[in-house]
């Protein structure tokens, strides 16, 4: 049994090394079913799932990890993830703010707590937090949040700003004017300033 558990656990590193996902389920299950309440098993597994885009049972193996082991900040951020991911942002939002009582530093984490925000509906709070994460970590997707929060608090000129300082590709030309033209209380007007497109 040490024997087959010992292969089975090899097995499930060399595909995950690999990034083959799907013998990586199948050996994380053979390892479950020898040790069930292992909580790091249920974690990589949920990872697996989560690679394998199927959500609803990622997110059933994050709270089976955090049922065997709840202080697993891990568990919880990812749990959060695909929780914001296939929209109930509330639950997201509550999980990721147990989170950052822990994490407080964690980037990642307040720009996907000011998204959640967002989608709650809760411009000033998210405005705050996408603010801050940005300005711990700037990337496209700090700039792509915090522009939409700018523009749902009515500040299209800042919003317009931020899209500015994106990466200039044929695809977020087209994310821009979208995010532009459209917001959480109806569409904007289009501002007699063109957008700039690459081509």
């Amino acid at each position: 049994m040490k024997q087959d558990v010992n292969g089975l656990a090899r097995r499930m590193q060399e595909a995950l090394a690999r990034q083959d996902w799907p013998k990586a389920l199948k050996a994380c299950d053979g390892l479950l079913a020898a040790m069930p309440d292992h909580a790091a098993l249920h974690y990589n597994r949920a990872l697996v799932l989560k690679r394998l885009n199927r959500d609803q049972e990622a997110a059933d193996g994050f709270r089976k990890t955090l049922e065997r082991d709840p202080g697993h900040d891990n568990a919880r951020f990812e749990l959060a993830s695909v929780l914001l991911e296939t929209g109930d942002a509330a639950q997201s939002a509550a999980l990721l703010e147990a989170y950052l009582q822990n994490q407080p530093n964690d980037a990642d984490a307040t720009l996907n707590l000011g998204n959640a925000k967002l989608a709650l509906g809760e411009t000033d709070e998210a405005l705050r937090l996408l603010s801050a994460a940005h300005a711990a970590a700037p990337s496209d997707l700090s700039l792509r949040s915090l522009a939409i929060a700018r523009r749902d608090t009515g500040d299209i000129e800042g919003c317009r700003a931020l899209l500015e300082e994106r990466q200039q590709t044929q695809a977020n030309a087209a994310d821009n004017l979208k995010i532009l033209t459209q917001g959480s209380k109806g569409r904007f007007s289009l501002s007699a300033k063109p957008v700039q497109t690459y081509g």
